[in-house]
């Protein structure tokens, strides 16, 4: 009884020693205690006096987070710290927005001739970074900003020559280079380009939370390691270099009610061994890669997500051995030329999704021994083909009670099979046995149609995805969605 007694003592004791910290860009210092009344100033400051359990409160001040220019390589905000079961660690933003933007200081622009400037410049771009077709920055996300307003993005040396406060990334000499305007001083101009990164979770059980985080020199919010148990929630990834979401290593991460928008590489990237869960989660308008973008070994589940509109490629890449696993998503091509999906070695399984407006769903090479399987899917509007298989590679496709919409048909090896010659593909695909093409047309608003169709356990299932209300309202909001280095607004 003595030692049951002592236990429960010790873990009320360590309860009680959690501490909540507080940060304000406004009134903080980090010279303070980072009580209530006493903030400490950055954000990064105070991620760094959490231990086990303890909470970070950010004040949204209405004043973005902006940290000083650490050098040539971005610095991220490392979350070592955890907590627990009972009692995770939490970083609260209360919708703060933080910058990856820093005022270069005039000092580290190396003047090369005339009034060009250049200064190292090599982001967290991934795949775009080894581009070589293009030694430029991309269209979007404008990422050059001179005094508050965005910057001219140049796409050679030629143009940046006649474009005075220009910017023109040059990517095989990894430096990017500015035109200064006559009769003007570097001192006298607030220049501000990414070089900071968003959140890694090092330690289990943490959760962030209520967080914008724009022009990020990397990704937006992270995971690395062996941590277990974290979660993001509510945090939106806007004008990236790198991804919205990463996650690597062994980490186990689920992300609720988020969102990557107009980043440079996809939208999300996971990798390594990790496990990660995406629940009302959105993907838009990322200017390269993928939407999603998953490799190695991974396992990935999707569950009431919004993927659409992600250039220029296709809206998900499945890479390695990874599995990815769609429930209830909405799935909309971006560029027409592009297949929605794009797969190797693991395994696809979509299940209740309506996928729609892409060259096709997607192409499975012989050569490749990956699985796809799409269970009461809503198939529409695809251009060449809806899924186009080698010659045997159909053996490791399954598809049950799905309705097949204004779109060419099923491509098996020479053979196409569309509502003509039905009857034929289901007698040679025994496994797809309640998969119909539609004879009517759905109307207007495919996301609220409510059909049915019978499944392979012989009683009816909704086929297609509903999401969820919320999800809809906030793809409305954020499509409005403007990042400069002053803040977030919605237009």
């Amino acid at each position: 009884m003595k030692i049951l007694v002592g236990a429960i003592t010790l873990i009320f004791a360590c309860a009680l020693e959690a501490a909540v910290f507080y940060v304000d860009n406004v009134k903080g210092n980090d010279a303070n205690d980072g009580s209530a009344k006493a903030p400490f100033a950055s954000v990064e400051y105070g991620i760094s006096k959490l231990k086990t359990s303890d909470q970070l409160e950010v004040v949204n001040t209405g004043k973005v987070y902006q940290r000083p220019y650490p050098g040539a390589r971005g610095r991220n905000l490392p979350v070592r710290s955890g907590g627990t079961l009972e009692n995770p660690l939490i970083i609260n933003g209360n919708g703060a927005v933080l910058t990856g933007l820093s005022i270069i200081p005039p000092a580290k622009w190396l003047k090369k001739d005339n009034n060009l400037y250049s200064l190292p410049f090599w982001p967290m771009s991934n795949m775009y970074k080894g581009y070589k077709t293009q030694n430029y920055w991309l269209e979007q996300p404008q990422i050059w900003w001179v005094d508050g307003k965005p910057a001219k993005n140049c796409k050679s040396a030629e143009e940046l020559s006649e474009t005075p406060g220009g910017f023109w990334w040059d990517k095989s000499n990894k430096e990017v280079i500015f035109n200064l305007p006559k009769d003007q001083k570097l001192e006298e101009l607030k220049i501000e380009l990414p070089a900071n990164s968003g959140f890694y979770i090092g330690g289990d059980h943490v959760i962030i939370k209520n967080f914008y985080f724009i022009h990020s020199w990397n990704d937006g919010f992270d995971a690395a390691g062996k941590n277990q148990h974290g979660v993001f929630k509510n945090c939106v990834a806007i004008d990236n270099c790198g991804q919205g979401f990463s996650c690597h290593d062994t980490s186990n991460i689920y992300y609720e009610d988020c969102a990557a928008i107009r980043c440079a590489s996809s939208g999300s990237c996971d990798v390594h061994w990790c496990t990660t869960r995406y629940h009302r989660c959105i993907f838009m308008d990322n200017a390269f890669e993928a939407g999603i973008y998953t490799t190695n070994e991974s396992s990935h589940f999707y569950s009431d997500c919004l993927i659409t509109n992600n250039r220029p490629f296709e809206q998900i890449w499945q890479r390695g051995s990874s599995s990815q696993i769609y429930d209830n998503c909405v799935i909309l091509g971006g560029a027409p030329d592009r297949n929605i999906l794009t797969m190797q070695d693991g395994s696809v399984a979509f299940k209740n999704c309506t996928i729609a407006n892409a060259a096709g769903v997607c192409v499975l090479d012989a050569s490749k021994r990956g699985s796809l399987s799409a269970d009461n899917c809503l198939l529409i509007n695809m251009k060449n083909y809806i899924f186009k298989f080698d010659q045997g590679a159909e053996k490791r496709v399954f598809l049950r009670g799905n309705l097949l919409v204004r779109s060419p048909g099923i491509i098996i090896g020479d053979t196409v099979y569309n509502a003509e010659n039905w009857e034929a593909y289901l007698k040679a695909n025994s496994g797809d046995q309640y998969s119909e093409w539609l004879s009517s047309d759905l109307g207007e608003n495919i996301f609220e149609t409510d059909i049915k169709l019978k499944t392979r356990y012989k009683r009816e299932a909704k086929v297609g995805a509903k999401l969820p209300a919320e999800v809809w309202k906030r793809y409305e909001e954020l499509k409005k969605i403007k990042a400069t280095p002053s803040g977030i607004s919605f237009e």
